[in-house]
């Protein structure tokens, strides 16, 4: 179980996975993927960005795996403030957005949110109230994406 959650923790494996879904997602849905993916880049960028250089610096809290000495399952811990999660926010974000431009993704890309959110928890670098915030960070930005990608949408004709 251990490496599964580590597995899932690490962006970097999913960069191939990444790339076939937004090639598909513009074969399929031409000008309005193409809407979704500017949407997506940009407010995931925008979120990690103020999640992690204003929220974190603001609430200035310890990761779990520095403060419980008797944590078990500690993965690799950042040395990074823990509130709110990176990880959570920016896959709500993600996945929000994705929910609401294409509604057929919901139970895929909730699910994996929330094994993300489940593996930040279970690994020891977050608190579920740190993944929580995050997530709901990410919903707000994903909403807002929403919103982009219809404006983009729209002007593109």
């Amino acid at each position: 179980m251990v490496k599964l959650m580590e597995f899932v923790s690490i962006k970097e494996n999913f960069i191939a996975s990444g790339i076939m879904v937004a090639a598909a997602i513009l074969m399929v849905y031409k000008k309005r993927g193409l809407a979704f993916l500017i949407a997506v880049g940009l407010m995931v960028g925008i979120n990690d960005f103020f999640t992690h250089n204003v929220l974190k610096e603001i609430f200035a809290r310890e990761r779990p795996c520095h403060v419980l000495s008797d944590l078990i399952r500690v993965s690799y811990c950042s040395n990074s403030f823990s509130f709110p999660s990176n990880h959570a926010s920016n896959i709500f974000t993600a996945a929000t957005l994705m929910s609401l431009c294409f509604k057929n993704t919901v139970l895929l890309a909730l699910t994996f949110a929330l094994l993300v959110c489940y593996s930040r928890i279970y690994l020891g670098v977050h608190y579920p109230s740190d993944v929580f915030a995050g997530a709901l960070c990410g919903m707000v930005w994903g909403f807002l994406g929403y919103k982009l990608q219809q404006k983009i949408v729209t002007t593109m004709g």
